[in-house]
């Protein structure tokens, strides 16, 4: 994958007044990290958007700050919960010597036969992995091949997932990724045995 740039400026706004700053296209974010203070940072939010369709949270990305760069991880999101508009970012600088924690999607691929069969319903359990590597060696995510399902009631747990040799879980292994569960045919509804007339002599009554 290309590396992925992201222009930032020193922010002096703060407080309400960020507020204009949205309002001229601007979405107010902090930068932190290993030794050094957390910085105040602005970035165009058309440039932010671009950014976010190319990288996810465990994607390493380079800030461009002063005229350095600052390798980084975009680490949260603060959005507007009507419009979903980014309201802050949160950028943490990384040590790219230093092995660092992150959480991975986790995207299914091909086909499952028996869910093709209509045998049986597929659910996709957990959908991101925590794992730990260092920063250049995070996947921006891990396929897992649904084709190997092949039965009814089977399931993908965290350990088995293919990693890099580099990456390690951190994720109970035990964790279901994806699983199964057999489609039975409803059972037909079984009509109410009706009572048997009685065969023995008749009671005095009817005899009347």
């Amino acid at each position: 994958m290309a590396e992925i740039t992201l222009q930032a400026e020193r922010r002096k706004v703060i407080g309400k007044q960020v507020r204009r700053l949205r309002r001229s296209g601007l979405v107010p974010g902090i930068l932190y990290g290993p030794r050094m203070e957390a910085l105040p940072v602005q970035v165009s939010h058309k440039a932010l958007s671009e950014v976010c369709r190319q990288a996810r949270g465990s994607t390493l990305i380079q800030v461009m700050l002063d005229g350095d760069l600052y390798p980084a991880l975009i680490r949260d999101f603060q959005r507007d919960p009507i419009s979903q508009e980014i309201l802050h970012l949160d950028l943490e600088r990384v040590d790219l010597e230093r092995p660092i924690t992150a959480q991975v999607p986790v995207v299914l691929k091909g086909t499952s036969p028996v869910v093709e069969q209509g045998l049986a319903v597929l659910t996709h359990g957990l959908e991101e992995i925590e794992i730990r590597c260092l920063p250049a060696a995070v996947p921006a995510h891990i396929e897992v091949d649904i084709s190997t399902i092949t039965r009814p009631d089977q399931a993908i747990h965290a350990g088995d997932l293919s990693l890099p040799p580099e990456v390690h879980l951190l994720t109970d292994p035990k964790a279901v990724i994806v699983y199964t569960t057999p489609l039975r045919p409803l059972e037909e509804e079984k009509k109410p045995v009706e009572e048997a007339a009685p065969t023995g002599p008749a009671s005095p009554q009817e005899e009347e």
